[in-house]
């Protein structure tokens, strides 16, 4: 599993204004209320001030991770852009699998901005925003059109 402490702190830790003030001094969880006593959770930030409990830091850890390792197999894989192979199959099911257990939103996809049923063939997409990575989702065979439902031409 990759290190993913500067990616959880760029991109899964709620912006801080977002966070009460007690998330952003460290005294509760940054995820969840959790009141943390000094010495106790993990610090996220350089200066220790943002921390999360334990638990939340494991869950959101893990959805992160799983993210990052089907990303790192469908750049390298020959087989994943015609569509995915087995493995990037499974590797997607088990970021699917961790992101609904760390709460996270139901999947968008960031080309056409339309839901993601469960079920639909997707890949995943790192990009570059304003001031932090973007883990996102794309149709993996192109997206649909608003007006037939079958994909675009241009796909994405």
């Amino acid at each position: 599993m990759p290190d993913v402490t500067r990616g959880l702190l760029l991109a899964v830790v709620p912006a801080l204004s977002a966070l009460c003030l007690e998330q952003r001094s460290g005294a509760v969880c940054v995820w969840c209320p959790r009141v943390l006593p000094s010495g106790e959770g993990v610090g996220l930030s350089p200066d220790g001030r943002l921390r999360a409990c334990t638990p939340c830091h494991t869950i959101q850890a893990r959805a992160l991770a799983t993210y990052l390792d089907w990303y790192d197999h469908t750049v390298t894989c020959l087989y994943c852009p015609f569509g995915p192979c087995e493995r990037g199959q499974a590797l997607a099911a088990q970021h699917v699998a961790a992101r609904e257990h760390a709460g996270k939103p139901e999947l968008s996809c960031v080309g056409c901005r339309s839901s993601i049923a469960c079920g639909e063939v997707i890949r995943p997409y790192l990009g570059q925003g304003l001031n932090r990575p973007v883990y996102g989702y794309l149709h993996a065979r192109g997206c649909p059109t608003p007006t037939t439902g079958r994909p675009a031409p241009w796909g994405l």
